[in-house]
């Protein structure tokens, strides 16, 4: 019976080996990408923003090969126009790269119908790495901390190596748009991981050698889908000294608050970048009423009769990047959002651009979300 039972529990162990390890992402991909662009301005030789809006699926997360040709698509759409050059500085939105979590896993995760069920394959997939970042999870949502923490290393190695490649290749400064890494610091120009500490939602820009610049951009005031298991950064914003001047960069939400724009002219910023990334859980927002803030209290600048009467879309433009820079005195900058259908998350947003202390005229469109701008300062 024993002898039987032996041959059950191996049995049982390499059908689950034979399962975890087949019907993988391929690494298959290709430069077959719509791309809508547009350009404000011309060169006057200080260079320019670009900023990217990707439409992004599961399955541009599948393997590291496919997040790396749907990233350069970008870079040779801009390429190809003639905006690349030692003085540009790439844009990307928030959360860009935090969606590497589900890298190289199981096919069936990317064809899920939602997120849910998506990362019950993950975490049957990964089941002893999980099983041990949720039970020494201090977070208010252990399961969410636990999933980014089994695969902390790997995406940090795939987004270091995407972006490193891409801005030496061309030549370029990149914000790499933001990812949720636990404790990261940069040393000698790459990211340092600290496993056994917080999950933050990040940022890092890489200069034109391929080396990270200045430290850990995080996000300070959180959403209240965040608070559950991210950590905030002491201040709000940072500045990073690039070939066009520098680079302020807020995260999402850290735009819509006076001391993150009074941060940046302390540390003297010349222009501001700011990634963002809307998801209420529908596929359109911006048109209807706004809610108010989402997770801290109001600025007291903030007139309370907007809510619920202006638009989501409305309430960016006067309380975000367009109005408070141009109040804080900055005449370049733009933000841009994180578009795509992943599983049943939705998204939204538009760009917002400032050239020259005013703001510019950016095309809405529901046909193709996939999108660059380029700013000439």
């Amino acid at each position: 019976m024993k002898k039987y039972s032996l041959y059950s529990i191996i049995l049982i162990i390499a059908v689950y080996v034979v399962w975890a390890n087949t019907d993988l992402a391929s690494g298959a991909a290709g430069f077959n990408y719509e791309i809508s662009f547009f350009s404000y301005g011309s060169d006057s030789k200080k260079g320019n923003l670009i900023g990217v809006e990707p439409f992004m699926t599961p399955e541009d997360y599948s393997s590291p090969k496919k997040f790396l040709d749907k990233t350069e698509s970008y870079f040779l759409k801009a390429k190809e126009q003639g905006w690349t050059g030692e003085k540009t500085i790439f844009v990307f939105p928030e959360y860009y790269a935090t969606w590497l979590v589900v890298s190289e896993e199981k096919s069936s995760l990317y064809s899920s119908p939602d997120l849910g069920s998506g990362m019950l394959y993950f975490i049957l997939r990964n089941p002893f790495k999980f099983l041990f970042y949720f039970l020494s999870s201090k977070e208010k949502d252990p399961v969410q901390a636990a999933i980014f923490k089994t695969k902390s290393e790997r995406m940090k190695e795939i987004y270091e190596q995407t972006f490193a490649e891409l801005s030496k290749k061309y030549g370029v400064t990149v914000l790499a748009g933001s990812i949720v890494l636990p404790s990261p610091s940069v040393q000698s120009g790459k990211i340092k991981l600290d496993i056994d500490r917080g999950l933050y939602n990040t940022s890092f820009v890489f200069g034109k050698e391929g080396a990270v610049l200045g430290e850990s951009i995080r996000k300070k005031f959180l959403t209240e889908d965040e608070k559950p298991f991210l950590d905030i950064s002491s201040e709000p914003g940072a500045v990073v000294d690039t070939p066009a001047g520098k680079l302020g960069v807020l995260v999402c939400a850290d735009s819509w608050y006076p001391e993150s724009y009074q941060n940046l002219r302390i540390k003297r910023a010349d222009l501001i970048a700011v990634p963002s990334y809307i998801n209420r859980g529908e596929e359109t927002v911006w048109d209807k009423p706004w809610a108010g803030y989402n997770g801290e209290k109001n600025p007291s600048d903030v007139d309370f009769r907007d809510i619920g009467k202006i638009t989501e879309g409305e309430a960016w433009k006067k309380y975000a990047l367009e109005s408070r820079a141009l109040k804080s005195g900055f005449k370049n900058g733009i933000n841009v959002f994180l578009q795509g259908k992943l599983w049943n998350l939705g998204s939204d947003g538009n760009a917002f651009i400032l050239r020259n202390g005013k703001a510019e005229t950016v095309p809405a469109s529901d046909h193709n979300k996939n999108r660059i701008y380029n700013v000439w300062l």
